[in-house]
């Protein structure tokens, strides 16, 4: 059952690990030292030791049952989705414990990038937000929250993000998402935390608040 849940938080985003559409230098980034480091958006940030990074084919696995948990019957948003592929990839999924291995809520943290060539008139992560908002109140998932004027402006590094705070009922439990995001080459860089307790909100804020871009 818990697992269900952490499908639910993926459900959320809309993405996949294709590259169609990227520039030739583009990068997924990598993991050393529990470090995760990106050369075409010159950033890092520091990762638990203790955290779990899920593989390309975990990660494409959640993601093909998360979208179709988000499409659910609606035609249209199936097509979008579809469509979506071609512009996102899903850069780092990072969970606290191992996927089923407890019956606690699982905390996670995802990096999900879109490229904006064909939405020239987002600038800024406050307007990438407000496109996710309309985008999220057409799936089949229900929000507690979602409109509500919660965007705001927050300062990690000295960098400027904007935040989106959500929530649903699911399983007796209040799961809560936090979703940052800034634009940087063109693409619009996400992060998402998951949490239900307000510990494991401060965990993932300690991992955001590593995020540098150099």
């Amino acid at each position: 059952m818990k697992g269900k849940i952490i499908l639910i938080l993926l459900a959320f985003i809309i993405t996949s690990c294709k590259t169609n559409g990227a520039p030739e230098n583009f990068d997924y980034g990598k993991v050393e030292n529990n470090i995760y480091s990106n050369s075409f958006f010159n950033l890092k940030m520091t990762l638990p030791s203790d955290w779990l990074v899920q593989s390309k084919e975990q990660n494409d696995k959640l993601m093909k049952l998360g979208q179709e948990m988000i499409a659910g019957d609606n035609e249209n948003l199936k097509t979008a989705i579809k469509a979506s592929e071609i512009n996102t990839a899903n850069l780092l999924t990072l969970f606290k414990n191992e996927v089923g291995s407890t019956t606690e809520y699982n905390p996670s943290i995802v990096l999900v990038t879109e490229n904006l060539r064909i939405a020239p008139n987002i600038t800024s992560g406050k307007d990438y937000l407000v496109q996710a908002k309309k985008t999220l109140k057409q799936t089949q998932i229900k929000y507690n929250n979602i409109d509500d004027d919660k965007i705001k402006k927050v300062t990690i590094n000295n960098q400027e993000l904007y935040v989106m705070s959500l929530s649903l009922d699911y399983m007796n439990l209040i799961i809560k998402q936090d979703y940052y995001s800034i634009i940087k080459n063109g693409f619009a860089i996400n992060l998402i935390i998951s949490y239900v307790t307000e510990e494991q909100k401060q965990e993932l804020k300690n991992i955001l608040n590593t995020l540098k871009f150099n």
